[in-house]
């Protein structure tokens, strides 16, 4: 996702001196919480650390690994402390108050996915403790939906930098594929357990990580939405869309 209909950058409005070595997207997921980044580098670490402990959360579901669950939940307190910084400097900042509507979610929005996580965490939790077991089916379902969610969060990392209708677009798409997805699992799962193939005592957790996947993905949406919405309004397009 690539193309080049590209809008000026919100973030680099806010902070257009942009550390380089801190946009090595590789390897921001080990990044410190930190309250001397810009917005920019704050917003595509938190993302980082959530695409990290989306992939390990994908992993622990199936082996309950506590080392994996240990670093998920690490994440999910550093993602909750870079937002608070993050929030705290764009209220004490001078930014005009259009920007700042359209840019104090973002911090918010990640964090919430972060909770989001956390509450699949705490089932991975319940799930290894007391040896629930998910039906083959039930993780296949689940490794799909995590790949989409894990997508999702990539492409917007990407607008973050170069912010790109096309791939803003896209990351809405694949917000509408993770619905059906959804339904399509919770029909599923309501099948098996009709039929005696899914332990009463998953089918719960089950649907409440189904929910929180859910949710995760509708604030992945509504971030692409406003960075779209903001370049409508905006008027230094940086360009158009590409030919070819």
């Amino acid at each position: 996702m690539k193309e080049k209909a590209i809008f000026v950058n919100p973030f680099r409005m806010l902070s257009p001196k942009l550390d380089q070595e801190a946009l090595r997207l590789e390897t921001l997921d080990e990044q410190p919480v930190s309250a001397s980044v810009t917005l920019e580098e704050g917003l595509l670490i938190m993302i980082s650390k959530l695409i990290e402990m989306a992939r390990l959360l994908s992993k622990a579901l199936v082996s309950g690994t506590e080392p994996l669950m240990r670093r998920c939940q690490e994440l999910g307190q550093e993602i909750d402390r870079q937002e608070k910084l993050l929030t705290s400097d764009l209220v004490a900042a001078k930014v005009r108050g259009d920007l700042l509507k359209g840019l104090i979610r973002f911090p918010y929005r990640l964090e919430r996915v972060g909770d989001m996580l956390e509450s699949i965490l705490q089932c991975c939790r319940i799930k290894t403790a007391d040896a629930i077991t998910f039906s083959d089916k039930a993780h296949d379902e689940l490794d799909e939906l995590f790949s989409v969610l894990t997508d999702m969060m990539v492409n917007l990392r990407d607008a973050f930098t170069t912010p790109n209708r096309v791939i803003l677009e896209y990351v809405i798409g694949e917000g509408r594929k993770l619905n059906v997805l959804i339904e399509e699992a919770k029909m599923a799962h309501w099948e098996r357990l009709e039929h005696g193939f899914c332990a009463v005592e998953a089918s719960s957790m089950y649907r409440d990580i189904l929910d929180s996947i859910k949710s995760s993905g509708e604030y992945l949406v509504l971030m692409s939405s406003t960075l779209l919405e903001m370049a409508s309004r905006s008027p230094t397009e940086a360009g158009a869309p590409a030919g070819g």
